[in-house]
């Protein structure tokens, strides 16, 4: 648990497939760009795979933030941290990350990454500011699987 003021206190817990709609709209608003790997679909894929690194923060009962985690069982990632914009430098994002970070951990991680595009100076900012640095020598290289 985090506190964010005197009279909010933050609760994250585990992403609910329920929660998919809110968390999506939550997404649009904080200016992520959504992806083919973003449907519900293949949210439940993920959900198989480590539902535990998909967490959601709370503000009276209000999702405010998410953060998707993941391992590929030699380093953890960090993918879609948002937060609500009235709700940003409360120390939100970084809640989320911490608890990620400690899953990771837990899970055998010795280091994980964070994708953050390139136009997104807002996130590198975020990032730099709890310790991530940017690897200026590595290329994110991709390819569309499927639509």
């Amino acid at each position: 648990m985090d506190e964010t003021d005197s009279e909010e206190i933050m609760k994250i817990r585990e992403f609910k497939i329920d929660d998919y709609q809110t968390v999506r709209d939550l997404w649009r608003t904080a200016g992520l760009t959504l992806r083919p790997g973003d449907e519900l679909e293949d949210v439940k894929l993920k959900l198989q795979r480590d539902p535990d690194l998909f967490l959601v923060a709370e503000l009276e009962d209000m999702i405010v933030g998410s953060v998707i985690g993941g391992w590929d069982g030699r380093r953890g990632w960090i993918y879609h941290l948002a937060v609500k914009p009235e709700h940003q430098r409360k120390s939100i994002g970084a809640g989320l990350v911490r608890e990620v970070e400690e899953r990771l951990v837990a899970k055998g991680a010795k280091k994980v990454n964070a994708q953050v595009y390139k136009w997104n100076e807002k996130s590198s900012e975020f990032f730099k500011a709890i310790g991530y640095e940017a690897q200026p020598d590595l290329v994110m290289i991709g390819k569309q699987l499927r639509k």
